[in-house]
């Protein structure tokens, strides 16, 4: 069976016209058979509208492994990114990537998941708006990633929103010459999507591997970007 991983920027659970339903979020695991969700914008903070609770909602029982990247807190809440998954997290790093006084702070949900197809590493990251904010972040990730300690090297998937729109960009030539890029087409905005801001790329991975970003009527209002939907196995 192959692997099923969705990339999705939620918006903090807000669609565009200003609903925040997570059910939705789940039902479009449902539908199509996700194993492994990873989240940007994900919102618990009660003045954001959120709950705890929201974790349950989004992921289901069906996913009961998850990881929590707290970028911001309030209270008990939270605001940040997030991986939910079927199956078992093995090792769960959040990796902080800010080197100086943020007003939203960046980071990375590191994990490495026992999936029926081996142990492979999945990491989320959502950078900032800026662009030389977004290239301190992403060495950052680099080194960090890199100096995780690893007996083994496992198949590797990176992905989340990048917030970077430019082709040819330094960051982008920069990640495409540490891993392979996968290409899905432009995801933002979801009315009208014309700019890759949501980008995959892997690295050791022994199987096929396809990212298509999803269109569907339904799906195209849930955020203000489209979901990545990224397949690993035979497939793809």
């Amino acid at each position: 069976m192959p692997l099923r991983i969705l990339c999705f920027n939620i918006h903090g659970g807000y669609d565009m016209k200003r609903k925040r339903d997570l059910r939705r979020v789940h039902q479009l695991m449902d539908v199509h058979d996700i194993d492994i969700g990873v989240f940007q914008e994900m919102e618990t903070r009660v003045s954001r509208g959120g709950a705890l609770s929201d974790i349950e909602t989004l992921s289901g029982p069906d996913r009961p492994h998850y990881l929590p990247g707290l970028a911001m807190k309030e209270g008990e809440g939270w605001y940040g990114n997030l991986i939910v998954s079927r199956y078992p997290i093995l090792r769960g790093i959040v990796h902080d990537l800010e080197y100086k006084f943020s007003y939203e702070p960046r980071n990375a949900v590191d994990t490495l998941i026992e999936t029926p197809m081996g142990k492979m590493r999945i990491i989320g990251t959502h950078l900032s708006l800026t662009p030389w904010e977004r290239w301190d972040e992403a060495k950052a990730l680099i080194r960090l990633m890199n100096a995780v300690d690893e007996e083994e090297k496992n198949p590797l998937l990176l992905m989340g929103d990048f917030n970077e729109w430019k082709p040819q960009s330094r960051l982008i030539r920069h990640m495409n010459g540490l891993m392979k890029a996968q290409p899905c087409g432009p995801s933002f905005p979801s009315s009208w999507p014309i700019l890759q801001l949501d980008r995959v790329w892997h690295d050791h991975l022994p199987h096929p591997i396809k990212a298509e970003v999803l269109m569907e009527k339904d799906t195209r209002w849930l955020s203000d970007h489209l979901p990545l939907k990224i397949t690993v196995g035979k497939s793809a």
